[in-house]
């Protein structure tokens, strides 16, 4: 029995056809993705946007300090970076530049590096960090300096001890200046090198001498030796030169001046928009301070503050690395360790045997070449407020850095 005429059955499977085409004759599209009637993806969301979620409490029993700047993007994104100096894990096994850059491997450097994260700067991401402004949560984004090609701004000023007793520091700092300033290059810093020498005074060139350094007046009666001051620069060999043409000299009093030197550093050094401002005291003993200096007949200028007001004043904005030997009881005067560490700006301490070092050995240069760059979109409008970040990984690291900002 014929059950369709040929006329039939064509009607039957255009209508098929149809029916598979949507109706219309177009392909449907069996997913998401691409197909020119499809639905577009939705786009990816803003890692910067503005969260919900409340501010973490203040953190009361920090195990780390750190110490960051803020600026500004020139791209018109309205994104600002926080650059992050390294800090030390509390709990690291402090290896030295040198040892790390000996380690075996297809690549030393990426070896390097990988080690740096072991031994020194605590190994954080995106949600080890929070970001705070005005009250509001941000949303922001981690990358380690050094690591995919993140390089980052660090001004580096010694403030160094030129006094009799200090020749082999002088002899030390001078012989390994550009192997530390290459270490920081490779490690993602972009560097400048500064320092301020100090006796009893500081910041001081005798008329007519011809020595590269600078300094405002002339010595002053209880410091009789010059103390210059070389601005930070990126000339390593010219900061070499500087180093060289210090002589030590003077002293003999017993403390010295490292805690007004420290402070005239960070008030006078032309730090660049967002670079890390870091200083590495170097000195045999120790300071005077605001409630021992007149014993030395300092004055003007040169007095010191007390030692907890000057860190008052550093944590969060700079670190302190210190390179001083162990000091048994330092009596009314103040030990320079206390600059460093959870209780200071967050810098490392080497404790010096007063033999000649090189400077890729300290752990200090560990240190300092680790670093986060956190960046986030900011409210910006024109009023001052506090930046809080958060650092608290879950696991024993944990600290917090309040920036006061203005844009």
């Amino acid at each position: 029995m014929k059950l369709f005429s040929r006329n039939g059955l064509m009607a039957l499977l255009v209508a098929g056809f149809l029916a598979g085409c949507g109706g219309d004759g177009s392909v449907a599209s069996s997913g998401g993705g691409g197909g020119g009637g499809g639905t577009p993806p939705p786009p990816p969301p803003d890692p910067y946007a503005d969260s919900t979620a409340k501010p973490p409490a203040t953190i009361t029993d920090p195990t780390i300090t750190a110490a960051g700047t803020v600026s500004a993007r020139t791209d018109g994104s309205g994104l600002y970076d926080i650059n992050v100096a390294g800090f030390a894990a509390p709990t690291a096994t402090t290896l030295s530049a040198r040892q790390l850059s000996m380690r075996s491997g297809p690549n030393k450097f990426a070896a390097t590096r990988a080690n740096l994260t072991k031994a020194a700067v605590p190994d954080l991401d995106t949600d080890d960090f929070v970001v705070v402004e005005g009250g509001i949560v941000k949303g922001h984004t981690v990358r380690r300096i050094g690591e995919d090609s993140t390089r980052a701004k660090a001004d580096i000023v010694f403030v160094f001890d030129t006094t009799g007793s200090m020749g082999g520091a002088l002899d030390s700092v001078q012989s390994s200046i550009i192997e530390f300033a290459d270490f920081l290059g490779k490690s993602g810093l972009d560097v400048q090198l500064g320092a301020v020498t100090f006796g009893d005074a500081f910041d001081t060139k005798v008329t007519g001498s011809t020595r590269i350094g600078t300094g405002s007046t002339t010595p002053p009666p209880f410091d009789s030796s010059e103390r210059q001051v070389f601005a930070p620069t990126t000339d390593f060999t010219k900061f070499k030169q500087f180093i060289t043409e210090e002589t030590a000299t003077g002293g003999g009093d017993g403390p010295e001046n490292a805690v007004g030197a420290l402070q005239f550093a960070f008030d006078h050094t032309p730090w660049r928009t967002g670079a890390q401002r870091v200083l590495i005291v170097v000195t045999d003993v120790v300071s005077h301070n605001g409630g021992s200096y007149t014993g030395a007949n300092i004055s003007g200028r040169w007095i010191p503050p007390t030692a907890a007001d000057l860190i008052t004043k550093l944590k969060g904005k700079a670190v302190v690395h210190v390179v001083s030997p162990a000091i048994g009881d330092p009596g009314i005067h103040t030990d320079m360790k206390v600059f460093a560490g959870t209780e200071g700006t967050g810098g490392a301490y080497f404790e010096w045997d007063e033999r000649e070092f090189s400077l890729v050995d300290l752990p200090i240069a560990e240190v300092a070449a680790g670093g986060y760059i956190i960046t986030y979109r900011a409210k910006a409008d024109g009023k001052a407020k506090t930046l809080r970040v958060v650092i608290n990984d879950g696991a024993g690291i944990r600290g917090e850095i309040l920036l006061p900002v203005e844009y």
